[in-house]
């Protein structure tokens, strides 16, 4: 749809990049299309036309403009040529006031032009009654994220103090709701995603050459494509998974959590309830005996020898082509790669 509605660059002083944001996608007050059709309308009103969209979903109003993953790329000049932004609002820019002025004053200073669908016409900052209408906007949006995140604290101690989940799953585990989109009902475990941990588990504890740990397991997975912790979750959502590799920390803390055994938890500790004892929400994923014997065994070894930190292909065995330096492994979405520290090694010299 947003490739229809974009057009070419062309020069015309008037050549505007759409800017949607939403912390969830499934907000039904700012949804796309609602965002989109503001958009529409403002950059229609102003006589310019949309160039492309910097769709920036599951983002907080918290985040830097200048680091999102759509609108950073544009407000860095890494996109092209573009006259300036339209948004649907003040506070889809941003809900931090230093960020939302920060954002102004850099696409002021780069000579571009800015459009909301909450203020009439292209904002004019020279003009001091429109530049105060620009921070009492931006002034409103974080007292309303301030008030956002007092909600959320205060329903996240209520939600733990009667024994409700609140916070996303561990790894092993779905929520399960009774209408699409609900509160969460009950909690149990996820079939697939048991199956691939426990497997993990039975290899470590089975293990007596000290060969396979965590990291070993970490690259193994990755290179069978089996979905991370992450991409298993958008899996369960319905979202389309990033690809993301596995990594040695996520395998250890999932092992060695007393998540489980199917508690609730805060803090790395399962929540006590009133009869001093934690509070179970789902079966666990093993015994007692079990998580003891991960605990063990995943511990750090101090015998002076080494297992292998991964199996990943060439580990230990390529080198930079220019200062020959080992290479390792970089990258946590898609296909990883291999980086050199040779060059900031001779610089620290």
């Amino acid at each position: 749809m947003d490739d229809v509605i974009a057009t070419e660059y062309d020069g015309c002083g008037l050549c505007f990049v759409g800017t949607r944001r939403l912390s969830r996608k499934t907000d039904k007050t700012n949804s796309p299309e609602k965002q989109q059709s503001q958009i529409l309308r403002a950059v229609t009103s102003v006589g310019g036309h949309i160039i492309g969209w910097a769709d920036d979903w599951e983002v907080s109003g918290a985040t830097d403009p200048m680091t999102r993953p759509k609108l950073g790329p544009w407000l860095r000049g890494e996109m092209g040529p573009y006259s300036g932004t339209v948004a649907a609002a003040v506070d889809r820019i941003g809900r931090n006031v230093r960020c939302v002025l920060n954002t102004q004053a850099l696409l002021t200073e780069q000579g571009r032009l800015i459009v909301t669908g909450d203020h009439d016409g292209i904002w004019d900052f020279s003009d001091p009654n429109q530049e105060n209408d620009w921070m009492i906007k931006a002034w409103g949006s974080q007292m309303e994220l301030r008030a956002i995140q007092k909600r959320n604290r205060e329903e996240t101690v209520r939600a733990r103090e009667a024994g409700q989940p609140k916070q996303m799953p561990s790894y092993g585990y779905q929520y399960v709701r009774l209408v699409p989109m609900g509160k969460v009902d009950h909690v149990e475990i996820d079939p697939v995603a048991a199956e691939i941990i426990r497997n993990v588990a039975e290899r470590i504890l089975l293990d007596e050459t000290g060969m396979i740990t965590c990291a070993t397991e970490a690259a193994r997975l990755s290179r069978e494509r089996t979905p991370s912790p992450s991409d298993r979750r958008a899996q369960l959502y319905g979202r389309k998974p990033k690809g993301s590799p596995w990594v040695a920390r996520s395998v250890y803390e999932i092992l060695t959590s007393e998540a489980a055994l199917g508690y609730l938890m805060h803090g790395g500790r399962p929540v006590l309830g009133q009869d001093g004892r934690p509070m179970r929400l789902a079966d666990p994923l093993w015994d007692q005996a079990t998580h003891d014997a991960l605990v063990a065994k995943t511990a750090p070894k101090r015998s002076g020898s080494r297992a292998p930190k991964s199996v990943h292909r060439l580990s230990g065995l390529s080198s930079c082509g220019n200062c020959g330096t080992g290479l390792y492994i970089v990258g946590r979405s898609g296909e990883v790669g291999y980086g050199c520290t040779g060059r900031v090694r001779m610089a620290s010299r």
